[in-house]
């Protein structure tokens, strides 16, 4: 009796799929890059300003010119996180 053996069609073999290079990419990681990037460029800016003598001179032109606009932030992120630490406590003691 003649065995019968099938040959391997390369549908049959596995291929290794190709995934494309932004569909690996986590968007938290990726937010998490972009802020560490454009907080390191704003401490070279602070810097760089602190070596030519007008960081103050800025620092006080921005606080008079945007006062409000930089207290209600302030007042929100407060707020904000404190809620969220209530939270937090309450979830934890469960």
């Amino acid at each position: 009796m003649a065995e019968t053996r099938t040959k391997k069609t390369s549908s049959s073999i596995k291929k290794k799929k190709v995934t494309p290079f932004l569909e690996n990419l986590n968007f938290l990681r990726l937010l998490k890059v972009i802020f560490l990037i454009a907080l390191s460029l704003l401490i070279v800016y602070l810097y760089y300003l602190h070596t030519k003598g007008a960081f103050i001179s800025n620092m006080a032109l921005l606080w008079k010119l945007h006062k409000k606009i930089i207290m209600i932030i302030f007042g929100f992120v407060t707020y904000s996180l404190g809620v969220f630490y209530l939270g937090f406590r309450k979830g934890r003691k469960g």
